[in-house]
């Protein structure tokens, strides 16, 4: 099981029996004394919140899934609101008992009565929300000052409604192999594991609305889906393939975005999947195995030699480029505390490289779509402007434009449709 999938699976944990009004399990103090102990990794240790959410599990397989799901939950939210909190209680983490003061403050200011521990320090929320009322809307809403003051300058009057809009759970989604099946059949074999979804207007896309046994389910094992994010489902088709096309996915990771253009392609034609981590590839042949694709090779990027051999060989070839990841802060609260702002410079550097160096793979005629997760115009349309300027020989024939709260409800996405003309 590999840990995007795990992590996966922990949200959906999570969403689905919030749903069906399980909201607390605070007499069990084995949990939140797993929640407090979670949160001092992420903080205090610079651990991915996926990881240590995943340890903690680990450690407490005799959970039930209410208590499973109350444990991720307050995981993520404990993590995603630690600025916001540490603004209303008037402390930060040099206080050693930062962590429970964090978990009350959250309770308290969620309308959740608390039990009578020793731990919890008789807070008065009204001092909790007098302190945020004096706040920043950085504060306010939890993010670092430089991101807040350069998501302000990019996008203006829009960041507001898309920072509250990052800040809302994500949903969980699927997106149906038809390589296997189709939407109703999977809704029909989900339902024997106690998975319910709903189909959604996207094309073979379902939404969770209770999590069930789904990574436990026939359909699961059979392949006859993939968890991917509605939005993240709409960058493949960009790419208009055709079965029999050579194509090739330079960025591929761990391959959501490769199995979803093998589907697409009818298992026809052939697919380049190509990545400078090993261990994501090898994911990937797990992967492509079970969802049944057999016209998909992996291939390791060690060095530029690797690009200059593929030169107008691809009819379609997808950049999802690496970025802030700043539209998938819903899934990855952490990233907010991880992120630094040499870093997106380093990646906008990063961007323009593999931008300018793969698209020599694409034949003339052929399609490059560019794509990020991130809600940046300099990651994004600026990225392709620059590339446009440098390369005429490419011309712009679409965007897509995610925006989390602006015109999207799902994770913040962006992709650039170029094709290659004669020189």
């Amino acid at each position: 099981m590999d840990s995007a999938r795990r992590l996966s699976e922990n949200q959906l944990q999570s969403a689905s029996l919030l749903n069906l009004g399980v909201r607390r399990v605070l007499n069990d103090s084995q949990c939140v004394e797993a929640i407090i102990s979670c949160i001092k990794q992420v903080f205090e240790t610079e651990q991915y919140a996926d990881k240590a959410i995943e340890a903690g599990l680990a450690n407490q397989a005799f959970w039930n899934q209410a208590t499973k799901a109350y444990y991720v939950q307050h995981c993520y939210e404990l993590i995603r609101y630690h600025r916001q909190l540490n603004t209303a209680l008037d402390v930060d983490t040099s206080d050693e008992n930062w962590p429970w003061l964090h978990f009350e403050a959250y309770q308290l200011l969620n309308g959740v009565e608390l039990p009578n521990w020793s731990e919890f320090a008789g807070l008065d929320v009204e001092t909790l929300k007098a302190n945020l009322d004096e706040a920043s809307p950085a504060e306010q809403q939890s993010y670092p000052d430089w991101l807040w003051q350069r998501a302000e300058h990019e996008l203006g009057d829009d960041w507001v409604n898309i920072a509250q809009a990052l800040n809302v759970p994500a949903k969980p989604y699927l997106r149906v192999n038809t390589l296997k099946t189709d939407a109703e059949t999977l809704q029909a074999s989900l339902k024997k594991s106690q998975s319910i979804t709903k189909v959604l207007e996207k094309d073979n896309c379902l939404e969770v609305e209770e999590y069930g046994y789904l990574f436990k389910s026939d359909a699961f094992s059979k392949g006859w889906f993939e968890m991917q994010d509605a939005g993240s489902q709409q960058i493949a088709p960009l790419l208009d393939v055709k079965p029999g096309q050579r194509v090739v996915d330079a960025c591929a990771g761990a391959g959501g975005k490769s199995l979803h253009l093998a589907d697409l392609m009818q298992n026809k034609g052939y697919i380049l999947s190509m990545d400078i981590h090993q261990h994501k590839l090898d994911a990937l042949k797990k992967r492509a195995k079970r969802a049944g694709v057999h016209m998909l090779e992996t291939r390791l990027i060690k060095n530029s030699k690797t690009i200059k051999r593929l030169k107008e060989k691809f009819d379609r070839v997808l950049l999802d480029v690496p970025c802030s990841g700043t539209g998938v802060l819903r899934r990855n609260p952490d990233a907010k505390w991880h992120l630094q702002p040499e870093n997106i410079d380093t990646l906008i550097s990063l961007q323009a490289e593999i931008l300018q160096r793969y698209s020599q793979m694409c034949k003339v005629g052929g399609k490059l779509v560019y794509a990020t997760c991130s809600i940046f115009p300099s990651e994004n349309q600026q990225q392709v402007q620059a590339f446009l300027e440098n390369n005429p020989n490419f011309e712009l024939l679409e965007e897509l434009n995610l925006q989390p709260g602006i015109n999207s409800s799902y994770d913040g996405f962006y992709a650039a449709v170029l094709t290659k003309k004669e020189a």
